[in-house]
């Protein structure tokens, strides 16, 4: 019984092999959050690319007075090409003005004034989004849209990134990790001149 009693002492004072040990069990640990760094960066380097790639393409447009269809189409291009690497990306584009006290507008909710709708076009080849008519834009007001003046020109840039993650960082049923979402950017620029008008419209006349 001593001897035994004796052993078991001597195998517990043993450390050999403790770091061993140690490491195997923190391994896996540092690897899961090496890779979830990498993955929440990726997720901030997206939005960050979107938000600034969003910024870049309303202030082309606010220093333009009149645009072609083809344009505005090749617009996409430009999307791609500041967002490199990045999923599908869509753009809504719309072009409008303030009309301060208008006595043709009949907008119970927002007064006289209203927002005159331009035109407004979508890139990307998503049957999902809608060009935006005159009245999705008048709820705009004092939230996405801020105080205009009157008969004072906007350009309204809407863009929709998909993202998936490289890896996925979620643990069993504790972490749920990060799954594939949409990424949204909504940017409103006043235009440099009065407006940025359409060719072959009658909405600038």
């Amino acid at each position: 019984m001593n001897r035994f009693r004796t052993s078991l002492q001597t195998f517990a004072k043993d450390e050999s092999g403790v770091m061993l040990a140690e490491f195997l069990i923190l391994m896996p640990i540092l690897m899961w959050g090496f890779i979830g760094l990498v993955v929440y960066w990726d997720v901030f380097r997206t939005i960050n690319v979107n938000q600034k790639a969003a910024y870049s393409i309303s202030d082309l447009l606010s220093r333009q007075e009149v645009i072609t269809e083809k344009f505005a189409a090749d617009l996409q291009q430009v999307l791609a090409f500041l967002m490199p690497g990045a999923p599908v990306a869509r753009m809504r584009i719309t072009s409008f003005e303030f009309d301060e006290n208008d006595p043709e507008a009949n907008l119970a909710a927002w007064g006289d004034d209203e927002y005159i709708l331009l035109w407004s076009r979508v890139t990307g080849g998503d049957v999902n989004i809608q060009p935006l008519t005159a009245l999705d834009l008048q709820p705009m007001r004092n939230t996405i849209i801020p105080i205009m003046d009157n008969r004072q020109g906007a350009i309204l840039v809407e863009t929709w990134v998909d993202y998936v993650p490289r890896f996925d960082i979620g643990v069993l049923n504790a972490g749920p990790g990060l799954s594939n979402q949409t990424f949204t950017q909504t940017i409103v620029t006043f235009a440099r001149r009065r407006r940025v008008c359409m060719a072959g419209t009658t909405t600038c006349v």
